[in-house]
Order: structure tokens, then sequence, then C-alpha cells
């Protein structure tokens, strides 16, 4: 069974949280090794670096995902999320200082490599920056400039080239224009031949996708095991691959041309007739 769009979103919740469990795990076994052992610990400092930056990148990544997925336009789901992002920022400066004091300890060149780049983290940062209120998102910047961690994110917002009301309004104009077309060329050519069918499905299919992009709700569409398809792609699969006119205009297109036919055989017929008169 192929999970859902909600599914892939509390998926990949669940290895967010596996990730974090592992990486607390790290940090627990390096301050034991800390406390016991008079030696440096350098494979535990490394094991809490590698398990650290897999659940700190895993969450970066998620936020754009989780926005491909649709989970943003859920204002409920983005508002928990932005929060659980507040917590992963909140802990990153401890996290690197626990590096830089630990490979300082050991006498590594690694102490100046652990801090992360100009725009690390910004998807996260941006997240909290846009739901969570501003006290509370300049309170962890504040956090991040004293730690001389990145504060990309908070000063730069994401930049969308053309905004989701203009893809809505372009989308539903191009839908209605290209129906009101299809409606006016079924009526000049009502019985189209094979190619031109092909045709006047993939436009109506593409121009229905469009027109529906103002409605509320959600669709899916499941095409065997190897097409799953939400929102206005699911509205385009409907109409491609299960439109009934097809089978109509084979109907028609036979009859047609049996009825062409027999007109055809009734004319030779009838001129021999008249012929033999003669």
């Amino acid at each position: 069974m192929n999970p859902t769009k909600e599914q892939d979103v509390v998926n990949a919740k669940n290895k967010l949280s596996e990730l974090k469990s592992i990486y607390m795990t790290s940090i627990a076994q390096y301050i034991e090794h800390d406390r016991r052992s008079t030696n440096n610990g350098l494979s535990e400092l490394l094991a809490c670096q590698k398990t650290g930056n897999e659940y700190f990148n895993y969450a970066e990544e998620f936020v754009g995902n989780s926005d491909l997925l649709g989970a943003h336009n859920s204002s409920f789901w983005a508002q928990g999320f932005a929060e659980d992002c507040a917590e992963i920022l909140n802990s990153m400066p401890a996290h690197f200082k626990l590096l830089q004091d630990g490979f300082s300890k050991a006498n590594s060149q690694a102490a100046n490599l652990v801090s992360p780049g100009r725009t690390a983290y910004a998807n996260m940062q941006r997240m909290v920056y846009k739901y969570l209120t501003k006290s509370e998102s300049n309170k962890i910047k504040s956090v991040f400039l004293k730690s001389n961690l990145p504060i990309y994110g908070f000063n730069n917002q994401a930049r969308e080239f053309m905004s989701k009301k203009l893809q809505t309004i372009l989308s539903f104009s191009f839908g209605v224009v290209f129906v009101v077309v299809m409606l006016v060329i079924s009526f000049i050519q009502p019985i189209p031949s094979s190619f031109q069918y092909s045709v006047f499905r993939t436009v109506l299919a593409l121009a229905g996708a469009g027109a529906v992009a103002v409605f509320p709700g959600f669709i899916e569409v499941k095409f065997g095991s190897w097409l799953r398809a939400g929102g206005a792609l699911a509205v385009f699969v409907v109409l491609y691959f299960y439109n009934p006119a097809l089978p109509n205009t084979e109907i028609n297109s036979n009859s047609i041309a049996e009825s062409s036919n027999s007109l055809h055989t009734n004319t030779i017929g009838s001129n021999s007739i008249d012929f033999s008169h003669k």
C-alpha cells in the first residue's frame, strides 16, 4: 500500500524523532566517557558531531520537503513544526560549544572547523520567523549572534518569484479559457478524428486541472502501482485516463463509416439499375 502525502509527513517526523534519540544517546556516552576516562574521548566526540549533523540536517531538509508535500498549507501543522524547529535551533549553541570545547581539549585542529556555514539552517530559521512570535524569533536570533552562529534565515526570508495567489489566478484563468474553447470546438467538430481526439483530451485535462485550482478540498488518485497524484494533477489524471468520450467517438466513427459504405453501395447499385433500364 502506497503512503499518502500526510503519511509521508508523519513518517518524516518519526524519522526526525529517531535521529534525535540517537543524537542524545551519543551525547550521553560522550559525557559519561569524559567523566570516567582520562583520555580525550575523541571518538565519542566525533560520534556526537556525526549524529548531531544528521539530526540537524534532516530537520533542515524536512522543512523544504514538507512544503513540497503540501504540509505548509495546514496552519496547525506549520505552527507545530515551527515550534519543533525553535527547540532544535535552541539546542544548537550548546551543541557547537560542546564540539569546540571537546576538540580544543583534545588539541585537535577540528576545533576551528566545527562552525556551520553562513547560510546553514536558514530553512528552520525562516520557519520560526514566519510562524512564531517576533519576541521568540528575536530571542533565538540573539543567542545565535552571541554564539557566532549564522542568522541568514532570520534576516532573509524566502523569495517567491510568483505568489501563490497569482499562480492560482493564472491557473484558473488558463483553465476557464481553454474549457470554453473546447466547448466551442465540440460544436464545430462534434466527431473528431483519433488524432484530434488525443489533442482535445490532453488540452481538456490540462484546462480542467487549472480550473479546479481555486476550489477547496483535496483529491488523491492512484493509477496502478506507478502513479499517485493529488490536487490539480489528480484532476488531470482523471480527465486524461478516465474520459468516457473515446468509446462513443469510436462508435460514432464506425457508424458513420458503415453508413458511408452502405450509401456508396446503394449508389453503385442504383446506377447499375438505371443503366440497365437505359
